[in-house]
């Protein structure tokens, strides 16, 4: 059973803890790994139902006590969770992966000093292996525990100076902090350790792309490729520190070994059609986003892309519906509603960009860049008067920023009465 569950062979863990039962009916061992079957199914609540069955008659059993924590703590029952992995711990004070368990409950909870009692009531002799480092990691940032993180990571190198996954995980946690020095020079003592580890050159690459080193971060990118499908993400890298340096045919050359290793990632797709933008061939952007967004239709980037292509193609009814899709997918980016509201004035329906800021003004009342835009905007269809309401209001919020009126309505600057509403607010 437990070979199979390691393996993810669900169906044959199940059948072989039928023969299991069918020989010995009344043994409690089989119940507890099919409440583990139950949970390897995501069907948390028959496990629950279970493990709350045969505790009843084995309340003493600590393995159904921790198993039942975890059933808790899945469905966010984190109360409950805790006093299921304290029984258990009762048994076993010692026990690391139930203090760990009671340490990750209680940073869901948003309990801290509580979490760090039980990581601290770890034998100081206990030695950490690669699995266990990876637990603590993914706990702390799971919570974003990063200081906890670094000081735990701290502690295992200082007693395993040479442990490379240690120096990997330091380079990530500073990575996430976007502390890229920081980084570097964890993820250089991982390389210096085991040269062949891939993923301190990844996480290198990935930190000097982010300071602007693309020529270097390529070297890193280089020698993080490992001969598999997690390829296609990193040459997809390659390809656009290339476009970054202006070096179109290399990207392009880059992003279509992306495209080859795997056709299902839509980045170098979408990267392409960056490239052919840039170099004005807009059939084969076009040709690119739609590829790019057949594949994730969900990311609202694309779709902008593609809308601006369509506005100036002037096809407005695509332009338009690629920015309802954007801002469906992503309502809360006021940047969607204004670019929208933009192509509309540009294509000469001021009107319709108007309305389109006022139906959602609700949804962003506190961003004064809309007050800003309405005003311009109805300042040039003439309607001075619902102009000035909203240049009041836009001032109110953020008078400094009167500049954003005379970005979408130039004209307005040799307006005395708006230069003196401004005056009013900068005095």
């Amino acid at each position: 059973v437990d070979y199979y569950l390691d393996f993810d062979e669900i169906d044959k863990a199940d059948r072989a803890i039928d023969y299991g039962e069918s020989i010995f009916p009344f043994e409690t061992f089989y119940k507890i790994k099919k409440a583990e079957v139950y949970l390897a199914k995501r069907n948390t609540a028959g496990a629950t139902k279970l493990l709350e069955k045969y505790r009843s008659i084995e309340p003493q059993n600590t393995e159904i006590a921790k198993l039942l924590g975890d059933c808790y703590a899945i469905s966010l029952q984190f109360k409950r969770a805790i006093d299921c992995y304290l029984f258990a711990l009762k048994s076993d004070a010692t026990n690391e992966e139930l203090l760990i368990r009671l340490a990750r409950t209680n940073f869901a909870i948003g309990n801290p000093k509580k979490a760090t009692s039980y990581i601290n009531a770890f034998d100081p002799n206990y030695e950490h292996d690669d699995l266990s480092i990876q637990e603590f990691i993914r706990m702390f940032m799971d919570y974003n525990q990063y200081d906890y993180a670094i000081e735990f990571l701290e502690k295992v190198i200082d007693k395993s100076p040479y442990s490379y996954i240690s120096w990997y995980y330091k380079g990530l946690v500073y990575q996430r902090l976007e502390k890229h020095v920081e980084a570097i020079d964890a993820y250089e003592f991982c390389i210096a350790i085991e040269d062949s580890n891939t993923m301190g050159h990844l996480g290198k690459g990935n930190c000097l792309m982010e300071l602007n080193k693309y020529e270097i971060a390529i070297e890193s990118f280089l020698l993080s490729l490992d001969n598999d499908e997690t390829d296609a993400e990193v040459l997809c890298n390659i390809a656009e520190c290339y476009e970054n340096l202006n070096d179109s045919l290399n990207a392009k050359t880059y992003y279509l070994k992306s495209i080859t290793l795997n056709p299902e990632l839509s980045d170098p797709y979408f990267g392409l059609a960056m490239v052919y933008k840039k170099q004005k061939d807009y059939l084969n952007t076009e040709r690119n986003l739609i590829k790019a967004l057949s594949i994730d239709r969900y990311e609202s980037m694309y779709h902008i892309e593609l809308a601006e292509i369509y506005l100036l193609n002037e096809d407005a009814e695509k332009c338009y519906q690629h920015y309802d899709l954007a801002y469906e997918v992503d309502p809360d980016t006021t940047e969607i509603l204004l670019d929208y509201a933009h192509a509309k004035f540009q294509l000469d329906d001021i009107e319709g960009a108007v309305q389109l800021l006022l139906k959602h003004l609700e949804d962003h009342d506190e961003d004064h860049r809309i007050y800003y835009r309405i005003a311009s905007y109805t300042f040039t269809l003439g309607h001075n008067e619902k102009g000035y309401n909203f240049l009041h209001a836009a001032l109110q919020m953020k008078r400094e920023e009167y500049i954003l009126l005379y970005e979408f309505a130039p004209f307005l600057e040799n307006v005395e009465n708006v230069s003196n509403v401004i005056d009013l607010y900068l005095k």
